[in-house]
């Protein structure tokens, strides 16, 4: 068992060393600082994979941990995602507050991302949860019925082992925080054990695989944008389009395409936004990554951006900081992916690009757009800083 132990993690260093081979395809087309960075998502990758094999593995004593940064699948910026495996022939209760965040989002389903699609057992979100007093929910995962007198949530669900996805999604970045969950097995059998060769070896298998699958799985998802020539336009989206198989919440509309845009060039985002409990837009990278959120406006959603009067949402996407509310920069990135969302949307407009000279964006704002000042940017940038880092407390 000892041999089978070593072998495990020999084949694990051995593979890390070759997993990254794509990054360095020079069909990619990228230069050496975008190779730099994927590298750095490589070893998040890796990192994600350790904590849900090795650390927060037991369905009997989950924790519902979460890690940061949670770089995968063009993340949301407005996001924090927390995660639990679960084994649903026990009996769970997850507790927490339904006002903390603008939207909770729940979902159990494997994670057998890029070996097929996902599979999805449940998703429920804020308007599903029922408020059990003082703004409190309660809800319970179980093999059984209700029994009838519960207060709160109760799903009867089929015996499958999986993970619980959390979505807390914040959308006034100066006000909220995260909400405070709690996930406990009912029917947990006694006391913990320690590691055994077995367990251990299985594990360092499935990050072999997940560590050679994963990261060029969401890599070559958004690299299908600029493949099938979907750069800098939507117009390839129809209807809506939820993501499920790949993880996505039914509850959500999500467009994407492949952007390019140079030093001295602008995109203008145009859309009237549907009515929903919350949106946003987002830039991420060529590893479909968000880019840095914590320190540069690469995102914005529906209490950030400021509305035209005539309700469209015109957004300048750019390297070059346009002077308006409505920016999100791309921080040097010449390419990637652009995301939006609409959640527990009346309906799933299709916003328009256009692509031009930075130097012509101001003729194509509405013409009551105000400007703004470098002090009043350095304080927006200020805020974000702050609450991003009080998200993340570590």
């Amino acid at each position: 068992m000892e041999d089978d132990l070593r072998d495990s993690w020999n084949r694990l260093c051995d593979s890390l060393k070759e997993s990254v081979d794509y990054i360095f395809d020079p069909n990619l087309g990228i230069d050496a600082s975008e190779q730099a960075e994927g590298l750095r998502y490589q070893l998040r990758m890796l990192h994600l994979a350790i904590d849900r094999t090795l650390e927060n593995y037991d369905p009997e004593r989950p924790e519902l941990g979460w890690v940061y940064p949670s770089k995968m699948g063009q993340d949301n910026p407005d996001a924090l995602y927390q995660s639990a495996p679960v084994d649903l022939s026990h009996n769970y209760r997850l507790t927490g507050r339904l006002d903390a965040v603008r939207y909770l989002g729940f979902s159990l389903m494997d994670f057998s991302f890029g070996r097929g699609n996902i599979n999805q057992l449940l998703n429920i979100g804020t308007l599903e949860l029922t408020d059990i007093g003082g703004g409190r929910f309660e809800v319970i995962f179980s093999p059984d019925p209700d029994p009838g007198d519960h207060v709160g949530n109760w799903y009867q669900l089929e015996p499958a082992t999986c993970r619980l996805l959390v979505r807390q999604f914040f959308s006034d970045w100066t006000v909220e925080n995260h909400a405070e969950l709690y996930l406990e097995c009912l029917d947990s059998p006694g006391l913990p054990t320690r590691l055994n060769s077995v367990a251990t070896a299985t594990a360092l298998q499935e990050i072999t695989k997940e560590i050679n699958v994963l990261p060029k799985f969401w890599t070559d998802y958004a690299l299908g944008y600029r493949d099938r020539g979907e750069i800098n336009t939507f117009a390839h989206v129809e209807g809506k389009y939820s993501g499920e198989g790949l993880g996505g919440s039914d509850q959500q509309a999500y467009g994407g395409c492949w952007y390019e845009v140079g030093p001295d060039e602008a995109l203008l985002f145009e859309v009237t936004p549907p009515n929903c409990l919350y949106w946003n837009i987002q830039v991420g990278d060529t590893w479909f990554q968000s880019l840095d959120y914590v320190n540069l406006p690469t995102t914005m959603n529906d209490s950030q951006a400021r509305l035209d009067p005539d309700g469209v949402l015109r957004v300048v996407v750019s390297h070059q900081d346009p002077a308006i509310q409505n920016w999100i920069a791309l921080g040097g990135c010449p390419q990637g992916a652009l995301t939006y969302r609409w959640n527990n949307a009346d309906s799933a407009p299709v916003p328009t690009l256009r692509l031009m000279p930075a130097s012509e964006i101001g003729g194509c704002l509405h013409p009551d757009t105000p400007r703004l000042s470098t002090d009043e940017r350095a304080e927006l940038d200020a805020e974000r800083r702050r609450h991003a880092l009080r998200r993340f407390t570590r």
